[in-house]
């Protein structure tokens, strides 16, 4: 599967799920959004987190195709948590989803830079 809205199909299959409402109430969007989502569209970093708790899937495998759709769940394979993984576990949840806005605000500048020529 080449882009992740064909992934997040497979996903709903697999989850048995054909009704989008429920899942889409429970992660806090609306239908549409993920109707949006499964042809691949823009999805935020928190929703992404969000949908794949919500399935219970793997978060690296629905983005970016690696692993298996279960990977999270192989504690074998489970890399060792370095300093920042063990700082961004301690955030209280408001902490976090601040971190997280900001992260996808400086994405998205990031984006739409275009270099003059001083730079």
């Amino acid at each position: 599967m080449h882009d992740w809205g064909k992934r997040l199909q497979h996903a709903l299959l697999k989850r048995r799920i054909s009704k989008l409402y429920a899942l889409a109430a429970e992660i806090g969007v609306n239908e549409s959004a993920m109707s949006r989502w499964k042809k691949s569209d823009a999805i935020s970093v928190h929703n992404a987190i969000q949908l794949c708790a919500a399935l219970d899937i793997s978060l690296d495998w629905l983005l970016m195709g690696r692993g298996s759709i279960d990977a999270h769940k192989d504690k074998e394979r489970e890399p060792e948590r370095g300093p920042v993984d063990s700082f961004l576990i301690s955030l209280p949840d408001e902490d976090l989803a601040r971190l997280v806005t900001a992260l996808e605000r400086l994405v998205e500048a990031a984006s739409s830079y275009r270099p003059t020529a001083r730079d």
